[in-house]
């Protein structure tokens, strides 16, 4: 990933230069350099290491110089100087592909649009001194940024989706009805809810969904498909198809753009062309029915592939190769990792939280209450954690063999990348989760070493939430992912991916690299009341995103084998 943010970095350089009319032949210097980045295929980490950065096409000793500075700090000088000389809502113009740096700079200094709000609206005014060709364009980008800013989380998404399922299944003339869209797939953000349905006359149905009383308005309409916004504020875009055509709808609308793309050349080289009706023969526009998407994906020569996995990012080549991983389920999981108790800061008691735990099908459940950090100012004081612990093992005592509670504690990881609590009590805990709550603002190098040197600890078995991401914010805290994630793979110590729908940390493509390196990973909820302990399923969809399998989830484990795995890590004595 760190190609990608220094590949981005330099194309904002460039575009930086061209607004202000810089020299053209430095211009040209850092886009060649931005692209031949985000091209590459091994770390710049692993690069700088190998002393190989000016291997790389287009980069010379200064450019290799400002990577290996991008690398240290996160950040380049240089970089700072130009945005400081620009507001920082000018930006995200400068990265539309329908404008040029000229006209950013024609729309800035001299009809004082500065933000993509005032784009907009002087868009919708037609006041925007542009040829009609360049506005088209405009208008395709700013659509696009408008529905970007609408996207919804993925945990508030999907339960709203499921409803709006059940309800269109239950309309008359529906056959058979599915979610698609980047929904489908699991991605941690979404815009329209895209759903699919079969039926027998396409056009009558969605006029009848039309009339529905849930639909405040329509968007879009034609005879196949329809944007309708939903009485809670929701985009809904609906696709209906004859039932003969529904599984290659779906795979149609479930997209993304990159995978179909690849499904398309492999069509090609078969003498078919792939579309919404069906398999088409180039040779005499003859059209071959799939019943299915395992059936297309058969006829392509794939195996099935999920839909978490069809990103573009290698699933067409491990399924050629007949290396597609066996993808976690939900069924697989035995219990949740990461729980919050109202002996800490959650909501429910132990007996409320092992109840939950056993509706749910768990095995385990771990309490992980916050241990007191004075950087925190909060959590649970090394007697109330011991009275905890005794509490728990008391209530494990009541309960059916098959289900038990797990001790655990989240415990802060302090600025020197120690753990923030009374070591020996941390020993007798079946679980330690450390995490980083504070701070998160530290440099690029400090926060790294301060998370490498948490993950070294022997009493830690999980490192929680490890990029600090929530959604909604612009960007992670400076932190160097693939240190950390080469770390975690050293020492043995599991990733959580939690689920809590405001976080899922570790984001996927992290996860998916993290697994190449071997990398053994935690689910945890971070549920604070039972309620949330259903979040799980979204850092499954996470983890499934990021290609992981069984063997690679500590919580895969039966509670016996789960705890033996966990003791093992831990030392006799740590002073």
């Amino acid at each position: 990933m760190d190609h990608w943010r220094c590949s981005h970095i330099f194309r904002e350089i460039a575009a930086l230069l061209a607004l202000h009319g810089d020299d053209p032949f430095r211009i040209r210097a850092y886009r060649r350099a931005a692209q031949a980045l985000a091209g590459l295929r091994e770390s710049l980490s692993s690069l700088a290491r190998r002393g190989a950065l000016e291997e790389i096409p287009g980069i010379g000793k200064t450019l290799a110089r400002e990577i290996q500075e991008f690398l240290d700090t996160g950040s380049l000088r240089y970089h700072e100087r130009l945005k400081a000389t620009v507001p920082e809502s000018l930006l995200p113009l400068l990265h539309l592909p329908s404008l040029t740096p000229a006209q950013v700079r024609i729309l800035w200094r001299q009809h004082g649009i500065a933000s993509m709000k005032q784009l907009a609206q002087a868009h919708r005014d037609a006041k925007l001194p542009l040829e009609a060709t360049t506005l088209a364009a405009l208008e395709k980008d700013l659509e696009a940024w408008e529905r970007e800013q609408q996207r919804m989380l993925l945990g508030v998404a999907l339960p709203r989706a499921e409803v709006l399922v059940q309800n269109l299944a239950r309309l008359a003339g529906v056959e058979r009805v599915a979610l698609a869209g980047s929904l489908r797939r699991g991605a941690a953000r979404v815009g329209d809810l895209n759903v699919v349905i079969a039926t027998a006359d396409p056009s009558a149905l969605l006029r009848h969904c039309q009339q529905q009383p849930e639909v405040r308005r329509v968007l879009a309409s034609g005879p196949a498909t329809a944007t309708l916004l939903t009485s809670e504020g929701l985009r809904l875009t609906l696709a209906a198809v004859p039932p003969a055509q529904f599984a290659l709808a779906l795979l149609q609308h479930t997209g993304s753009a990159a995978h179909l793309a690849q499904l398309q050349q492999l069509a090609h080289r078969r003498g078919w062309r792939l579309q919404a009706e069906g398999l088409q023969r180039l040779a005499d526009g003859s059209t071959i029915e799939v019943a299915s998407e395992e059936a297309l994906y058969a006829l392509l020569g794939l195996p099935f592939i999920a839909p978490e996995l069809r990103e573009g990012r290698g699933e067409i080549e491990a399924a050629l190769s007949g290396t597609l991983p066996r993808l976690l389920t939900a069924a697989d999981v035995q219990g949740d990792l990461h729980v919050h108790s109202e002996w800490g800061h959650g909501a429910h008691s132990l007996e409320d939280i092992a109840r939950a735990g056993q509706r749910l099908g768990y095995r385990y459940v771990a309490i992980c209450d916050y241990a007191y950090s004075p950087a925190t100012g909060r959590g649970l004081s090394p007697r109330e954690l011991a009275q905890q612990l005794e509490a728990i093992r008391r209530l494990n005592a009541t309960l059916a063999p098959a289900f038990c509670l797990l001790a655990g504690a989240e415990v802060e990881i302090s600025a020197a990348g120690d753990l923030d609590f009374d070591t020996a009590l941390l020993q007798e805990l079946d679980l330690v989760v450390a995490a980083a709550h504070t701070g998160l603002k530290a440099s690029r190098r400090d926060l790294t070493r301060r998370l490498c040197k948490a993950l070294e600890h022997p009493l830690v078995h999980v490192l929680a939430h490890p990029t600090g991401r929530l959604l909604g914010r612009p960007e992670l805290p400076n932190l160097d992912v693939q240190a950390v994630l080469e770390t975690a793979a050293a020492t043995g110590t599991a990733l959580e991916i939690n689920g809590h729908l405001l976080r899922l940390d570790l984001p996927d493509v992290y996860v998916q690299q993290a697994r190449d390196l071997g990398v053994t990973f935690a689910l945890g909820s971070d549920a604070h009341s039972v309620q949330e302990m259903r979040a799980l399923r979204y850092g499954v969809l996470t983890a499934r995103r990021g290609w992981v399998e069984a063997a690679q989830l500590l919580n895969a484990l039966p509670a016996a084998a789960l705890l033996s795995r966990l003791r093992a890590r831990k030392p006799h004595h740590v002073a």
